[in-house]
């Protein structure tokens, strides 16, 4: 029940990173509904100071990526020294299981058999002393079964508490495992710079194309980035509370691969607290003494009652192996002391919760900060390349009436156009002239009597009028006085002060 109250834990703080997320989406979605409505144009010193915050922004984003390298290296190297650690407590595992076989083998493949060749010798040899050779006899009974029933079981049973503490496999697993981690970590920095590095980019170009592919790019960095924070934050807070105490957890865990008291007995290393393997240790080193004392009995008498060159060759063996066996008995009896073991486990646990700990850390902030400036830079850039390439407004002056001139007439009046010399672009269209006739002002009905003289002379109308201000240099006029035709003096008003083009009613 408590683990799983732990793991909810982890699961709600887990989730903060997430939440910011999905409110920073919407945000961004909110920000890019507005914007995409916004047609107004900005001024050139608006765009530049953007481009400056994209800049500012983009050099503090790749310091908080670097801070991730380094706090990768942190987490490997501690990781590192954690798992060379735990090599070395393997080897003491291997080692101690090293020597109880070597000494197995020693006692059943060796000491056993040169035991019974030895007492086959002696009830085959006949001698005078029949006391002499019973005792011989029984004093080899006892050494094997000293050696069977006490020696080789006790050690046997040190070799069984043990045996669950092989973690070869697991250790080259962890040691690849941070391999691929740590090589990873580097790519995946590599890959988010490489974003910053387009928004750059684009800033120097003022490509608006660019920007548009940071704003995908950095879009999918920012996920990724606060995906990350949730990951490292997890992972600190269970590793922070694990390293408190982590003792109960290692015990617990441990208790299921060997016998319960071994783990208490190696993680804490209490002075006061009897190891778990003494009662059998002191069993075998007991037997051992036994075997060996009675095998130095046995040789004094051999020695007085039957010939050396007979007996002195399997007694020599036999004395052999006892000592080879004691040996080992006394390695396995140091490869069981805790000191070296909890030295071993101080050095990785201190590389766990203090180097790698710190390691973590930096990846958290740096993964927060990253996720945060990724989301300033897409805002930005999403505000800035809306805003460049801009087309010009309907209404301004750059949008010129279709029936003008280009822009390579744009030095030319109106008034030129009719002139001498004029010829005809092949692609161009003037209006239609309005017929001239009399008593008509531009096509339209002409009343002197309502309307009286506009100019100050006599009532009569022209006989020709001219179209688009243009004089008919081939038609003389009788009349002395040349009237006002309207307010435009019989000229069509084409461009007025906001510049607006000309409509089809202003020729009829």
């Amino acid at each position: 029940m408590m683990v799983f109250n732990f793991l909810q834990s982890l699961g709600i703080i887990g989730s903060v990173p997430a939440g910011i997320l999905i409110l920073t989406l919407l945000v961004l979605l909110l920000y890019l509904l507005t914007r995409c409505c916004d047609n107004r144009p900005r001024k050139p010193g608006s765009i530049t100071c953007l481009k400056v915050t994209l800049v500012l922004f983009a050099i503090l984003t790749l310091g908080a990526l670097a801070v991730s390298v380094w706090g990768n290296e942190e987490v490997h190297e501690g990781v590192t020294r954690m798992v060379h650690s735990l090599g070395n407590i393997t080897s003491l595992t291997h080692s101690l299981s090293n020597q109880t076989t070597q000494f197995d083998q020693t006692i059943r493949r060796n000491l056993e058999p040169q035991l019974n060749l030895f007492k086959e010798t002696v009830q085959q040899e006949q001698i005078d002393n029949g006391t002499v050779k019973m005792f011989i006899i029984e004093s080899l009974h006892y050494m094997q079964g000293n050696i069977s029933e006490v020696l080789i079981i006790n050690v046997d049973d040190i070799n069984s508490m043990m045996s669950g503490a092989k973690m070869g496999g697991l250790v080259r697993m962890l040691g690849v495992a941070e391999l691929g981690r740590w090589v990873s970590t580097l790519g995946l920095t590599g890959i988010l710079m490489m974003v910053v590095v387009v928004v750059m980019v684009g800033v120097a170009k003022h490509s608006r194309c660019t920007l548009i592919t940071f704003s995908v790019l950095g879009l999918l960095a920012m996920i990724l980035c606060w995906g990350l924070t949730s990951l490292y934050l997890v992972t600190s807070v269970a590793l922070s509370d694990w390293c408190m105490d982590p003792n109960p957890f290692l015990e617990q865990q441990l208790g299921k691969l060997v016998s319960k008291k071994v783990p208490a007995y190696y993680l804490r290393c209490d002075p006061t607290q009897p190891s778990p393997f003494a009662t059998y240790l002191t069993h075998a080193q007991r037997a051992a003494k036994v075997v060996l004392n009675s095998l130095n009995k046995v040789t004094r008498i051999a020695d007085a009652h039957y010939e050396s060159n007979l007996i002195h060759p399997r007694l020599d063996r036999i004395s052999s192996y006892v000592n080879t066996s004691q040996r080992s008995l006394a390695e396995v009896n140091s490869l069981l002391e805790c000191h070296k073991w909890h030295q071993h486990y101080n050095t990785a646990i201190s590389a766990t919760c203090d180097q790698a700990m710190s390691g973590v850390v930096y990846l958290l902030l740096s993964a927060a900060g990253s996720g945060l400036l990724f989301t300033i830079l897409v805002w930005f850039t999403s505000h800035t390349w809306i805003y460049l390439n801009h087309k010009a407004e309907p209404g301004s002056c750059e949008e010129r009436d279709p029936f003008l001139p280009g822009r390579g007439s744009r030095g030319g009046t109106l008034t030129s156009l009719g002139g001498p010399g004029y010829s005809r672009p092949r692609h161009s269209h003037t209006p239609p002239q309005t017929p001239p006739f009399p008593g008509t002002l531009n096509g339209r009905l002409y009343h002197s009597d309502g309307m009286g003289s506009m100019g100050g002379g006599s009532g009569s109308a022209p006989t020709t009028v001219s179209t688009m201000g243009r004089g008919d240099n081939h038609h003389n006029h009788h009349h002395s006085h040349s009237h006002s035709m309207g307010p435009n003096h019989g000229q069509y008003a084409t461009l007025s002060k906001q510049c607006k083009t000309l409509e089809s009613s202003d020729f009829y």
